[in-house]
């Protein structure tokens, strides 16, 4: 069986509570596709779970295959385009004057419409509804706006359940004080902005100094020469060029940047989660950790996981429709156990 991977990616589904009238995003979902039209419910009518996005590029998304998990709600979504052309290579060689000094054997270049009754894809979204965690894959052009405004539609335009005027977020960012796990592993951390460590070179007349512009929280070691670490960078004589072009009111700023690669030792693991915890607490700093099943920015943590996928076939764009229901499960499973999120 061919398998791909693709990174999961979590939302939080948030809106306004009086609309919502205590109804979950998955009930939501549920109530909208059991919308009744001359006799028939919505998951029973593809023509009509076509949003025409109404942007410059005249894209339509298709929710095509979705299903009702009795605990979720899991679908395809498809993304097409308007009068799209697909790039075709003609594998008969002909013979052309491509200049005045050029006559060349080539293969013809062209371009074609998808045939009658059909729609080139352009980006898939397999996504999934459970409570008010929505995880989903995304491929191609398809993004997580994209998503967010086709499940916008179907609440407010398609299945009116909801308010037109309620205002519907999937939110990137949780309160990580807020969840009892963490984003597991770390494999790197960055801080920058104007509390981060920073080089301060200035130049009196007398003689050059170098310090740190100041300290986190008294966790960083003041980098007191700081030529060294330039030179490290750009070498010598490109170093001293920087340094002595210098005015008396500029210095230079790192962003610290700590990546471990290669096999991990235990000792590394621990004393990056004790470096990142230390950053964590640094409340001026923009401080970002990557860690193996996401990353924390600024406190708030976006939960996303790389997780392998069934093919129908070795190369193939799309993704078996049943594997990705239970692995998208799966995901939700382990965050719940770990701590991450609440059931």
């Amino acid at each position: 069986m061919s398998a791909v991977y693709h990174m999961v990616h979590y939302r939080r589904f948030t809106a306004d509570a009086k609309a919502l009238k205590g109804r979950t995003l998955e009930a939501l979902c549920r109530e909208a596709l059991n919308t009744q039209t001359a006799g028939a419910a919505l998951w029973a009518r593809p023509e009509d779970r076509v949003f025409d996005t109404a942007d410059a590029d005249r894209r339509k998304i298709f929710l095509n295959k979705v299903a009702d998990l009795s605990d979720a709600v899991f679908g395809e979504m498809c993304l097409a385009q308007d009068r799209d052309l697909q790039a075709l290579l003609s594998m008969q060689p002909s013979v052309v004057k491509l200049s005045n000094l050029t006559t060349a054997t080539v293969y013809d270049l062209g371009e074609r419409e998808a045939p009658t009754g059909s729609q080139f894809i352009r980006g898939l979204a397999y996504w999934l509804a459970i409570g008010d965690h929505v995880f989903f894959v995304k491929t191609h052009s398809m993004t997580p706006e994209l998503v967010r405004l086709y499940i916008d539609w179907l609440l407010k335009t398609r299945g009116a359940v909801v308010d037109p005027e309620t205002t519907i977020i999937f939110n990137a960012e949780i309160d990580k004080a807020k969840a009892a796990g963490d984003i597991g592993e770390i494999r790197s951390l960055r801080v920058s902005g104007k509390a981060a460590p920073q080089m301060v070179v200035s130049v009196p007349a007398e003689e050059r100094e170098v310090s740190t512009s100041r300290r986190i929280a008294d966790k960083f070691v003041q980098m007191q020469k700081a030529v060294p670490v330039v030179e490290a960078l750009f070498g010598k004589a490109k170093t001293e060029s920087l340094v002595e072009s210098l005015g008396p009111k500029e210095y230079l700023a790192v962003d610290a940047s700590v990546k471990v690669r290669g096999s991990r030792t235990a000792e590394s693991r621990a004393k990056m989660q004790g470096l990142a915890n230390d950053l964590a607490d640094a409340s001026d700093a923009k401080v970002q950790i990557e860690g193996a099943d996401g990353r924390i920015v600024d406190g708030d943590a976006i939960l996303r996981t790389r997780m392998p996928f069934h093919q129908p076939h070795e190369g193939s764009n799309l993704l078996e429709f049943d594997n990705v229901a239970d692995q998208l499960q799966e995901v939700y499973s382990r965050f719940v156990k770990d701590g991450k999120i609440e059931a």
